[in-house]
């Protein structure tokens, strides 16, 4: 039987779980353990758990505190003391609102859980989230959840003291997508804002996608702000490179090579160099997926009118 949730060490402080949700999206959910404060960061909680028919498929916040991991000494990531509480309370990233990173809040009291978001557009969370989160188009409820800090851009994660974890917005994907670097891990996650194509494992492949709330003139200035930002990382005497994860397929790889790679990608859509080998009618428009010839390390998919409106800006120009 295949596990429902998977757990890997990432880096010293930091593990990667993958979920092999319903849906076929198979989140990333990365879980930083720190011990003081006595914390747990969470970015973004996936798809909710599994139907009870898979391995390990308990709720998030159950496989956490109860599931052995071997590579954390056999220990869950945030064991329960006696009474059954857990040792670390939950600071939780939301990458953006897509339902694939925020079903598993259900599960997360407010009392011990410190919820972050992008400030960037409030509304986009606040109003009509059905929609927003693509919950309305699969069926599904929203999880009711309550952000309690609305981070500005550069903006520290607090959680009692302030961590060592700075937001930054990065709309495109989704107007409320947004950033954040752990300056310990020299380490930045950007959710959904790119990803490669195939898994690790090469079970499966994902586009980089776009909703129709997206925005390829704010993306293409999303990259070039982190793109500066891990330029500057790069260039501090005597640190290691700064490694990018995100929210799918990717979780460990060199931050500026990639960077750069995905903005060459959408130059060359753009510029009219990418073919177009799938159009489907979704959400009442024309989603079109862009895919070079062979085994191209990523592939996009959104609606046709996203590329329409940017190439006139970066082409005709």
């Amino acid at each position: 039987m295949k596990a429902y949730f998977s757990c890997s060490r990432l880096n010293s402080s930091t593990f990667l779980i993958v979920e092999s949700d319903q849906f076929g999206e198979y989140p990333f959910i990365y879980v930083k353990l720190c011990d003081d404060p006595p914390l747990v960061v969470l970015s973004d909680t996936g798809c909710g758990g599994g139907t009870g028919r898979e391995k390990n498929s308990a709720n998030l916040k159950d496989f956490i505190e109860t599931y052995p991991i071997p590579e954390n000494g056999g220990k869950p990531l945030n064991p329960r003391d006696s009474d059954g509480k857990p040792l670390r309370t939950y600071s939780i990233v939301c990458s953006h609102c897509h339902y694939d990173h925020i079903l598993g809040l259900a599960h997360f009291p407010a009392s011990s859980s410190h919820i972050v978001a992008s400030s960037f557009d409030k509304a986009f969370i606040e109003d009509n989230l059905p929609e927003h989160s693509l919950c309305q188009s699969l069926g599904i409820s929203v999880p009711d959840y309550k952000i309690s800090q609305w981070a500005e851009d550069y903006e520290k994660v607090y959680s009692g003291p302030h961590l060592n974890i700075q937001i930054l917005h990065t709309p495109g994907h989704t107007p409320d997508e947004l950033a954040y670097y752990d300056k310990d891990e020299r380490h930045l996650f950007v959710g959904d804002t790119l990803y490669e194509r195939v898994a690790k494992d090469k079970s499966y492949e994902q586009p980089i996608m776009f909703p129709k709330e997206g925005n390829l003139m704010h993306y293409m200035q999303s990259l070039e702000k982190l793109i500066t930002f891990v330029n500057e990382k790069n260039a501090e005497p005597d640190e290691a490179r700064v490694k990018i994860g995100c929210g799918h397929i990717t979780s460990s790889v060199d931050a500026s090579e990639i960077l750069l790679a995905v903005k060459q990608l959408f130059l060359d859509i753009f510029a009219g160099k990418v073919p177009i080998v799938q159009s489907e009618e979704r959400r009442g428009e024309e989603y079109v997926l862009y895919r070079a010839e062979g085994e191209p390390r990523f592939s996009v998919n959104g609606p046709k009118r996203l590329v329409l409106d940017a190439r006139k800006a970066f082409v005709n120009s």
